[in-house]
């Protein structure tokens, strides 16, 4: 899978904007010209600007990500130049029903909690505006006040329920496609979106490649019921010890930590501790009580190495401690780190 397609809310709202852009510019730059025409000239200027600046968001979009503040710059121009020219103009011209729209392109654009906002701010303004408007006859006013307040409230509900339906959708796969659904840990694909997307300072970046020692013989003495619970209570273990990194399970009985320490000598210095950690914790399960130990390979991030070239690097130091007698901890400075004291 790639990458990129975890990203479907951002690629979502980035075509959404991109076509707002291009109606909303079309339609705004035709009726500039018409109230520029007609004498309405600060209006007029307005469209025009937000027709300009249309373009330009469509110019930038094509060459970089969405970001969330273009959303919300979208959504409060759309907002005050529909707001406006129903303040300047009378109910009978219908400039009104352009506040219908409204709630689907906020929702759409930056999600439940700004589209609530702004759907609410939308209706009172408007319903200010609405009032304002004097009619000769109060029972039009009443009837056509309460049909435009109903039919605003279920655009605004359904876009709502959909918008919340979506996300909710998003996260379940998004959350499918990410974790390993034995251990709640993150898998391959989780660790490679966490690097090459959420990790932005990769500075002082470390990688633990762990492995259980001896790992089938308690799949071969107590089943692989047994064995399951116990790699959960590792990856549990995992983010307890190392409550900033970051789990993966890359392999069957094989971790990956992503975690940032200070200096190379503050991350052995965790490698070992973890790994005593884990030597001296019984894990009682179903009865019996299992002894592990582990194995861990310590990698760093250099200049603008790949991940697969640190989790490389770390490979080779846990094939080191596996071959050199297992229980150890190595990094790629080939130093083994037995010798570490770990307070207790």
């Amino acid at each position: 899978m790639d990458i990129t397609a975890l990203n479907s809310t951002k690629a979502l709202r980035k075509h959404v904007l991109v076509w707002m852009c291009l109606f909303f510019g079309s339609v705004s730059l035709f009726f500039s010209a018409l109230n520029v025409f007609s004498g309405v000239y600060l209006l007029g200027f307005l469209e025009l600007c937000f027709s300009i600046y249309c373009l330009y968001t469509i110019h930038h979009l094509s060459k970089h990500a969405l970001r969330f503040w273009q959303s919300v710059v979208m959504c409060v121009l759309v907002c005050i130049i529909v707001l406006y020219a129903n303040y300047i103009s009378e109910p009978k011209y219908g400039l009104f029903v352009w506040s219908f729209a409204l709630p689907v392109l906020c929702y759409l654009l930056m999600g439940k909690r700004y589209g609530i906002f702004f759907s609410g701010t939308v209706l009172f303004i408007q319903s200010l505006i609405l009032l304002s408007k004097s009619s000769p006859d109060p029972i039009v006013n009443l009837n056509m006040a309460i049909n435009l307040l109903l039919a605003y409230v279920s655009i605004w509900t359904v876009s709502h329920i959909f918008e919340g339906s979506r996300a909710l959708s998003s996260k379940r796969l998004k959350n499918l496609a990410l974790l390993d659904p034995l251990t709640g840990a993150g898998n391959r694909l989780s660790m490679n979106h966490y690097f090459e997307v959420e990790l932005v300072d990769k500075t002082n970046t470390y990688l633990f490649l762990l492995d259980l020692d001896y790992f089938k013989q308690i799949n071969d003495k107590f089943g692989h019921d047994v064995g399951d619970k116990v790699l959960t209570e590792i990856a549990t273990l995992l983010r307890i010890t190392l409550a900033k990194g970051y789990v993966f399970r890359v392999g069957g009985e094989e971790f990956a930590v992503i975690h940032s320490f200070n200096s190379k000598d503050e991350a052995l210095f965790a490698a070992e501790k973890l790994r005593e950690t884990v030597e001296k914790t019984p894990f009682n399960i179903e009865g019996h009580a299992i002894k592990l130990t582990i194995s861990i390979g310590v990698a760093d991030y250099q200049a603008n190495s790949s991940l697969e070239s640190i989790f490389i690097a770390a490979d080779k130091q846990l094939y080191k401690a596996k071959r050199l007698g297992r229980n150890k901890v190595y990094a790629s400075s080939k130093e083994q780190l037995k010798q570490i004291e770990v307070p207790a």
